[in-house]
């Protein structure tokens, strides 16, 4: 049962190393969270005994085995990407894996039926400034059968974007309140302020705030800091009851029923 309108949810992409300073920063403010982690990555990644470690804390979410954008692949590869990062990590943690995120936020109408096809309950998108609910998506699968998918949208990016950035991600996605908040926002570029402009709409009006980022980002951005500021900041509100927190299964479970 929900005892706030109000949502604070957090993702965290590629499994770097940092994804562990990243996860005691989180706990240290009562912060739920998803981490989509690949096998492996152009990046370095967790080990899987890592891995597990961190699934006894925190949602694992899968993000293909390779980090491969899945605009770039055969469908047969991208359905082979999506199916076996599920069930590699399911084998490393013990646990169901339940949500996915595409790599570089790249996908086509044919990677979602594929999502669904491989299992997930949903899929976690890059589109930025939005706190609204997760939207729900009937999939007809190619042998019929028809899947409940959901699509979760993001607030914030743990990263400086212009305006420029902002208006390519709505404009791209027709959403006309975002838009409006690109061409109206002040200070777009400091996403610490947007965070905070974000959060109080939601926590007046209701619904998900989503703070999401690459912690291999942050340390090449500067950005702990930053991080360590609104991480405690979110926690307050959790802390103070105006807000409840989640991990990204557990917001799209929240909406299956309304």
């Amino acid at each position: 049962m929900m005892t706030s309108k109000a949502i604070l949810t957090t993702s965290w992409d590629d499994g770097h190393p940092l994804d562990q300073k990243l996860a005691d920063m989180l706990e240290s403010n009562g912060i739920d969270a998803t981490f989509y982690i690949p096998r492996q990555s152009q990046l370095a990644t967790l080990g899987e005994s890592e891995v597990a470690a961190l699934s006894d804390r925190f949602e694992i979410g899968g993000h293909t085995l390779d980090h491969l954008a899945l605009t770039t692949l055969s469908d047969d590869e991208t359905a082979r990407q999506v199916k076996q990062c599920k069930d590699w990590v399911q084998d490393v943690t013990g646990r169901p894996c339940e949500m996915f995120c595409p790599p570089l936020g790249k996908f086509a109408d044919a990677d979602v039926r594929c999502i669904a096809d491989a299992g997930f309950r949903g899929f976690r998108s890059v589109e930025l400034l939005r706190t609204c609910p997760p939207k729900s998506t009937s999939v007809v699968a190619d042998n019929g059968d028809t899947t409940e998918l959901w699509e979760l949208p993001t607030s914030i990016q743990t990263n400086p974007h212009g305006r420029v950035r902002y208006l390519r991600n709505t404009l791209k996605r027709r959403r006309v309140r975002s838009t409006i908040t690109a061409l109206m926002g002040s200070k777009l570029s400091d996403w610490t302020s947007m965070t905070e402009r974000l959060l109080k709409r939601t926590i007046r009006h209701g619904g998900v705030f989503h703070l999401w980022g690459h912690s291999w980002e942050i340390e090449q951005n500067n950005q702990w800091q930053s991080l360590e500021r609104v991480l405690s900041m979110l926690g307050r509100h959790v802390k103070n009851g105006a807000i409840q927190t989640m991990n990204n299964t557990q917001v799209c479970r929240a909406f299956e029923s309304k």
